[in-house]
């Protein structure tokens, strides 16, 4: 997935850079004027990861893969974004973004622990990961656009990519059997509606706020996901500048997958420092 959206936004740029004029002045911060906007930057999250698991008969509770596997509860991660207006006065355009959040640990259990039907008996010391990715597709159009400001609403999707593990001895009838990891994982592709606002109060500086949110019952989910970003750009050199934001991912929603079947409670959320290049 990420692999064909890479060569999509790649083709568009490589067809239409031939053919943008760059102004040499600006009035106004270039990201609501320019046709092409990319955003590389680094992603401070603190997380929050409780994941259930309901195999055959045996039913599992909420997993704090934090507090009780020991995973990171804070990490650094990339945040990569591209976004690209097009058609009349540039009130089209298609944004894309991608950031994968890895966070492992380890702990001594201080309760039984029951995951993928297996249970892993208390004072048993585990490790245990977290591994999700989400990679973004939006289509929007701009209703306000002027020199200050970009409001618009549009459609997207959220690929997501959610897998967990949890390994350590496992004790049957008194003996040992030694060290077992079990996985879980589900992929899905939600659709999401969202808007935006971008407002240059100065010429080199930006205001900017954005809201992907879905609610609904679509393949191996049913939950609700929220997306929100929020921050300000200074616009260092004509083509080049700095953007700091926060932004705050929610995803509640039963799974129900060959691998996963349960819940999966997760937020991430935390400040970005990037790196933008307009064009």
């Amino acid at each position: 997935m990420r692999k064909i959206i890479f060569l999509c936004i790649s083709a568009m740029t490589l067809t239409s850079v031939s053919s943008t004029t760059i102004a040499q002045d600006w009035d106004y911060h270039p990201s609501l004027s320019d046709n092409f906007t990319f955003k590389a930057g680094v992603f401070r999250s603190d997380n929050n990861f409780k994941i259930s698991t309901n195999r055959r008969t045996l039913t599992g509770d909420n997993i704090d893969f934090d507090d009780t596997i020991g995973v990171d509860g804070s990490n650094t991660i990339a945040d990569v974004q591209l976004k690209w207006k097009f058609g009349s006065k540039r009130k089209w355009s298609i944004a894309g973004q991608y950031f994968s959040n890895n966070a492992t640990g380890d702990a001594t259990l201080e309760e039984d622990v029951e995951w993928q039907g297996v249970i892993f008996n208390e004072g048993t010391f585990v490790d245990g990961g977290v591994k999700f990715e989400v990679t973004r597709l939006f289509l929007g159009r701009s209703f306000v656009k002027k020199e200050q400001h970009d409001f618009g609403v549009g459609l997207g999707i959220h690929n997501l990519d959610l897998s967990a593990f949890i390994g350590g001895e496992l004790i049957v009838n008194g003996m040992s059997t030694g060290y077992q990891k079990v996985d879980a994982s589900a992929s899905q592709i939600l659709p999401n509606v969202g808007a935006w606002y971008g407002f240059s109060p100065a010429k080199r500086w930006l205001l900017h706020a954005r809201v992907d949110w879905i609610s609904a019952n679509v393949g191996d989910y049913d939950g609700t996901l929220w997306n929100v970003n929020a921050g300000v750009g200074f616009q260092a050199w004509r083509h080049v500048g700095f953007d700091f934001s926060y932004q705050f991912f929610e995803l509640d929603a039963k799974v129900d997958s060959v691998d996963l079947v349960g819940e999966a409670r997760m937020t991430y959320s935390g400040p970005v420092i990037s790196v933008t290049a307009n064009w």
